[in-house]
């Protein structure tokens, strides 16, 4: 029960934090649509001779392919250089990366850590170096000097989740399951931990008690594969599942066609997390219940105005942004689903 109570502090403590920073960013960023925002800074300086290097974690998830190319198409659209490097799935591989960026002389980096204390030696020599390094979708230890970074809000995409399963479920007996990315991401823990909170505050507030159990969770690798594979071994083993939260709708997807294959289509409420138009076009079906939208759009458009500001001389720069957090339902699905959308 104490270790309950501390695991529940935690992360009432980190929400709180995560929320408020997402709020005030709510007040100068309007979502129009699924990969639209409207940030509207314009260079007063002509950055034409910026290189700017992103190191991407992998290649292996469509989200990471699309938030590349989003990254790359805001990089251009202010007439700055665009490279790329990819961690291939290996943090070994991803600092070297690093460095190679480094010694090819970019005036910007860009890192999406695959992990947050492996990475901060060479994202500190970069910036002895002299080159100001960003953050994007993945977090970093604090202690690694970094001019700004952007993520999605992941604790409260996970809380907006959680509090609709509970509300879906009511006084039903919850058996659920979670398909996570990888062990030791920063992302997968704030969306689990918002998640689990989410569904106990609402129980407890709707019901005055709480039945969630987590009888099981597997590691999807943030893949459609890793998803059919994680849910094949969850529903030998516990067959009565029937609420499956994924980290991320690729996962989700790959969840589902495991579930519709064992015959159990209709009797597990699936969520997961990104807003991709594929799930967004299972929701419409109802297929899948809800996602949380985690934009590469929005998410690489704030960066870039946040680089495009420090490069003018903007000071005080907030280190840690926050994309505002969206449940998407089939109540409002058309909202976002955007059939001509990357991703």
């Amino acid at each position: 029960m104490k270790l309950l109570k501390s695991y529940l502090s935690l992360v009432l403590a980190i929400s709180s934090i995560f929320l408020l920073n997402s709020c005030r960013l709510k007040d100068r960023t309007k979502l129009k649509s699924h990969n639209t925002v409207e940030i509207g800074y314009v260079s007063k300086i002509d950055l034409s001779n910026i290189k700017v290097g992103y190191c991407t974690p992998s290649l292996n998830a469509p989200y990471y392919m699309v938030l590349s190319e989003e990254i790359k198409k805001n990089v251009e659209s202010y007439g700055m250089k665009f490279l790329s490097a990819d961690g291939q799935d290996d943090i070994a591989k991803q600092i070297t990366a690093v460095e190679d960026m480094v010694a090819s002389g970019v005036n910007i980096l860009i890192v999406n850590p695959l992990d947050p204390l492996a990475m901060v030696t060479a994202v500190n020599s970069a910036v002895k170096a002299g080159i100001p390094v960003f953050t994007i979708d993945s977090g970093i230890d604090p202690t690694a000097e970094i001019t700004s970074g952007v993520q999605a809000d992941n604790v409260g995409n996970g809380f907006l989740i959680g509090a609709w399963m509970a509300g879906k479920a009511g006084k039903t007996d919850v058996n659920a399951a979670i398909i996570s990315g990888k062990q030791g991401n920063p992302v997968g823990q704030m969306k689990r931990m918002g998640f689990v909170q989410g569904f106990i505050e609402t129980q407890l507030r709707t019901l005055g008690n709480s039945n969630l159990k987590i009888v099981s969770q597997g590691w999807g690798n943030w893949t459609n594969n890793g998803g059919l594979k994680a849910m094949e071994d969850i529903l030998v083993a516990h067959p009565e599942v029937n609420v499956l939260f994924a980290e991320n709708d690729a996962m989700a997807m790959g969840a589902l066609k495991t579930i519709k294959e064992a015959g159990m289509a209709g009797k597990v409420l699936i969520a997961g997390v990104d807003g991709q138009k594929e799930a967004d076009q299972l929701i419409q079906s109802g297929e899948m219940g809800a996602s949380a939208l985690n934009s590469p759009g929005v998410m690489s458009k704030i960066l870039l105005e946040t680089i495009v500001r420090y490069l003018n001389g903007e000071k005080n720069l907030n280190k840690n942004k926050l994309t505002p957090s969206v449940l998407i339902t089939k109540e409002n699905v058309a909202q976002y689903y955007d059939p001509k959308a990357l991703f």
